[in-house]
């Protein structure tokens, strides 16, 4: 795609403008709803509606990064539901230095940044017991590598939705995990709702960490998060702009990777890949979303006069195999010197291979970013926006400055690959530097000293308290408006948002919300397993991929 005119960027301002408008205007009629079932005492269906209402506008940008309506809804659902002397806190480690840490997260699966960051926070962090209180995990299996780290740490593992009991029986069985622990680190789905009912009573929690992973969504949490970690700067900055949090709770966190060893040699990772010695492999992995066409050009298309004018050059993008994306085209006139793959566990051969490592579009990728570099690996990202108040949507992680060359259009970013597919001497020397900047901050020690300040501030920091009966408004300008446009990787379908949600809902409003579904979309859109309660609902599910599978 070429750099964005004028034209095009008025454009798309006024589309994002109309689209938050609309957005905004959904999300105040869910947040009535939610309201309204919490004033009737319907806390159950209440929380469930906060967590519709979050999730719609995490995918569905409404001009604000978050909701202190929602965050109050869901602290008042959690004083009057859980007794704060019900589960109290028992203080095992002296001020300032925590034994035991409780991780919590909504799911764990094998790929995505947050379960690698929680399992490589773990193994680093040697001296401490971990443990993790998993909200929506089962029937999902945790993976092998996450067990592993949490029992070799004196861990144990909570998965709190394997019982009968909705949203309020988890916040209280999470309450109860958290009793132990010194330390609290949420890695939660933007819009998980059980962590801030299970903390709502500050006095008998402890120190509450949130990972900044979606740092460019709209998120809850604030509420009762002692201290945000924020995994980069432009998303450390936009915490403090539009969410609010103070400066002193506002930390960074470098993201912690393993200390690479290489097993093979370029050639050698390129042998077992059945890939020429010779060639020049360009490599990208991600998401399929990641590498959503936008303006009539796909992420194949971008790399064609390269690799037309460069016969040795080859493009390997893992992630987007599954896609509905179709690159066929781009393949078929590279003789196929553009491979596409579905996702999968073991990429550390393809990193090993790889000569240049070129980031996901129209959306970055900054784990990917990261692991590519620790192996030596210069890096090219291109980003749409060339203004600094839409920096959160450019590639940027402690490490990366200096060394991540960042183009704005098309014309740049293939001059910048043709450069370094011709000079290997450039190549190699700007993969070594990438790689010692990314172990100075992000391995090992570097990295645990960067951890023992965090727990130290949220240990040491008074407990945050926000009885707070403000009302978010919309934002109209950068970035709001662009992430309303390209940049929204989840969809508008509130159908979709409702038939997650609905399984966790008590009988009744489960009832009243799908005959309203039905109403609206049809029976054939909304079968009746839709009624299923989740426990029901995801071992109905599971058991039908097993039969279709065998």
């Amino acid at each position: 795609m070429e750099t964005l005119t004028s034209n095009r960027l008025n454009v798309l301002r006024k589309e994002g403008r109309l689209l938050i408008q609309r957005n905004f205007k959904e999300f105040r009629q869910l947040l009535s709803q939610a309201k309204e079932l919490m004033q009737r005492g319907k806390y159950e269906a209440a929380a469930v509606y906060v967590g519709i209402a979050a999730q719609y506008a995490q995918f569905n940008h409404c001009g604000f990064y978050t909701s202190p309506e929602l965050e109050q809804i869901l602290l008042t659902i959690g004083r009057k539901t859980i007794p704060n002397d019900l589960f109290p806190r028992k203080i095992s480690s002296l001020p300032g230095s925590p034994k035991n840490i409780l991780h919590i997260s909504t799911n764990v699966s094998t790929y995505g940044g947050p379960p690698r960051l929680i399992r490589r926070w773990i193994e680093q962090d040697t001296e401490r017991s971990h443990s993790l209180a998993l909200i929506r995990q089962a029937p999902d299996e945790v993976p092998k590598s996450i067990k592993d780290a949490v029992f070799n740490s004196q861990g144990k593992i909570y998965t709190l939705n394997n019982k009968l009991g909705g949203v309020i029986a988890r916040a209280k069985r999470l309450r109860e995990c958290a009793s132990t622990a010194d330390i609290v680190v949420l890695h939660t789905w933007e819009y998980e709702v059980v962590a801030t009912i299970a903390f709502a009573n500050k006095e008998q929690t402890p120190p509450i960490i949130y990972t900044n992973h979606g740092d460019h969504w709209c998120w809850l949490g604030t509420g009762i998060s002692d201290v945000v970690a924020n995994l980069r700067e432009s998303g450390m900055r936009l915490s403090q702009q539009r969410r609010g949090i103070e400066p002193k709770r506002n930390m960074l966190l470098p993201t912690v990777l393993e200390p690479t060893i290489r097993e093979f040699s370029r050639s050698e990772a390129k042998r077992q890949l059945g890939i020429d010695k010779n060639s020049v492999l360009l490599l990208s992995i991600a998401r399929a979303a990641k590498y959503k066409t936008i303006d009539c050009m796909n992420f194949a298309d971008a790399h064609l006069s390269l690799l037309k004018k460069y016969k040795q050059a080859i493009l390997i993008v893992i992630g987007p195999g599954d896609s509905d994306e179709d690159w066929s085209a781009a393949i078929q006139q590279t003789q196929g010197r553009i491979r596409v793959l579905g996702q999968t566990e073991d990429t550390s051969v393809f990193y090993q291979a790889a000569d240049i490592y070129v980031d996901s579009f129209p959306f970055v990728s900054n784990t990917s970013l990261l692991e590519a570099g620790s192996y030596g690996t210069p890096l090219v990202s291109r980003s749409l926006y060339s203004s600094e108040a839409c920096e959160i949507f450019n590639a940027d992680m402690p490490g990366l400055t200096g060394n991540l060359i960042r183009v704005l259009d098309l014309e740049e970013y293939t001059a910048v690959l043709s450069r370094l597919v011709e000079d290997e001497e450039f190549r190699l020397s700007l993969g070594e530097a990438t790689r010692t900047k990314l172990e100075q901050i992000h391995w090992g020690a570097n990295w645990l000293h960067s951890l023992e300040n965090l727990y130290l501030r949220a240990a040491s920091l008074r407990r945050i308290t926000t009885d707070s009966d403000s009302t978010v408004e919309m934002f109209l300008d950068e970035p709001d408006v662009f992430s309303c446009t390209h940049l929204s990787l989840g969809t508008a379908n509130l159908h979709k948002i409702m038939q997650w949600h609905m399984p966790l809902m008590p009988l009744e409003q489960r009832l009243h919300l799908w005959f309203s579904l039905v109403k609206q979309y049809g029976f054939r859109k909304n079968p009746l397993n839709f009624l299923l309660p989740e426990r029901f609902r995801s071992h109905y599910h599971s058991r039908l991929r097993f039969l279709l599978k065998g």
